[in-house]
């Protein structure tokens, strides 16, 4: 997919943005049916209406002048995950996932990006492993654009977005990251509580996507009063 990285210079030198929604893994591999990890995940998302609900998010966000990252999991034929701390599912075994050039690695036609909008929406490259950090220059991003606050949506709950979210605390301990809990999806009920009631608050915030969209359309300062939603899963 064509669209800005974080190494194009000229994304480093737009406006500063108080925000920053980070969309991890919304592709047709986990999202759609006839993705080959769809029936891990589908049962979570029926519950959450994540897609609908992150698409609000989203275009709140696209009208408000908010920054939209896409972090798409991008693989080559025979390649498979080399990264194994946090694997719930054994995908590193797994072959033919998120396999570029295909329909089951484009991110999905709800959230496709708006390359009209190149100066707030990022496509990231060169992802390494589960975190959206590395291989990326997600960081500098971040850093360069100004970004006070992230909320981070995808797949895995319990997966990528958890070791995305907490690799954002340990690298920049300035940013407030917070993670819409009805905005992701792992591959049980109980996984995706787990991982919101018990591990997140240990780190970061954790809010609906309701109450995003509430502090978007505001129009105020997103980086006031970010509530610590505990116990809130969707």
């Amino acid at each position: 997919m064509k669209g800005l990285t974080p190494n194009d210079e000229v994304s480093f030198r737009r406006k500063k943005v108080d925000y920053a929604i980070l969309l991890v893994d919304f592709q047709n591999e986990f999202a759609k049916p006839g993705g080959k990890l769809h029936h891990h995940v589908s049962g979570v998302m029926e519950k959450t209406d994540m897609i609908a609900k992150v698409t609000r998010v989203v275009k709140a966000a696209r009208n408000s002048g908010g920054l939209v990252i896409h972090s798409p999991a991008i693989m080559k034929a025979d390649e498979c995950f080399t990264d194994t701390s946090i694997d719930p599912k054994n995908y590193r075994q797994m072959r033919g996932l998120f396999t570029e050039g295909t329909w089951n690695c484009n991110i999905i036609d709800e959230l496709t990006p708006d390359l009209s909008r190149s100066d707030d929406e990022v496509v990231l490259t060169g992802r390494t492993d589960f975190s959206a950090f590395e291989g990326t220059g997600l960081q500098e991003l971040l850093e360069k654009r100004g970004v006070k606050n992230m909320f981070v949506a995808g797949f895995l709950t319990n997966g990528c977005v958890e070791e995305t979210a907490r690799a954002a605390t340990e690298r920049l301990p300035d940013l407030r990251v917070v993670v819409l809990t009805d905005g992701c999806a792992a591959t049980s009920t109980t996984e995706h509580r787990l991982v919101i009631k018990f591990t997140m608050p240990l780190y970061y915030k954790t809010m609906t996507c309701a109450v995003c969209l509430t502090k978007i359309r505001s129009k105020g300062d997103v980086t006031k009063a970010l509530p610590h939603m505990r116990g809130v899963l969707y």
